[in-house]
């Protein structure tokens, strides 16, 4: 990463449901910016926009975590019943079974950044930059040393002078 580059990324929003991070119809940026996370996001086609700015120190955690695409499982379960419960064409029920299995194994990945008051989720697709983000955020958030300067000696008085003889 370049020393003057602002660590910044970029992907969908999510939200927690449950336990279970969850993606939603959106876009999110979340940029580290001095001693402050600074977000931004767009939902319901950019008709409601959010701006959160947090500093450093309310962060509590950090995870990186990948799950199977709850979206998929959930259209699957009505799918099976609805066409297993038709006579005519029960035999499209395997149309669900699909929709499971592509579900465990399609995997979306995601940013959750824990805070006192909030939880930041991006799911995103590639993973060195989150990575180097995820780096960059726990770098910010150790304890700067604190350097106690001592005061320095005063200066020594110069040496007497001899007297002429």
């Amino acid at each position: 990463m370049k020393a003057n580059s602002i660590p910044q990324i970029s992907g969908n929003t999510g939200k927690l449901v449950g336990v279970v991070a969850v993606q939603t119809n959106g876009s999110l940026t979340i940029k580290l910016v001095g001693d402050t996370l600074q977000t931004k996001s767009e939902e319901f086609f950019g008709l409601e926009t959010k701006e959160i700015v947090v500093p450093i120190q309310d962060v509590k955690g950090v995870e990186i975590g990948e799950g199977c695409t709850w979206s998929l499982f959930w259209l699957a379960i009505p799918t099976v019943f609805l066409f297993a419960s038709l006579p005519m064409i029960s035999n499209l029920a395997f149309i669900g079974i699909i929709f499971i299995v592509l579900a465990l194994i399609i995997k979306q990945r995601y940013i959750a950044i824990y805070t006192t008051r909030t939880t930041l989720i991006l799911f995103y697709q590639k993973s060195e930059r989150v990575e180097q983000f995820r780096s960059a955020v726990i770098e910010a958030c150790r304890p700067k040393p604190i350097s106690i300067s001592r005061p320095s000696p005063p200066p020594l008085p110069p040496p007497p002078h001899s007297l002429p003889k």
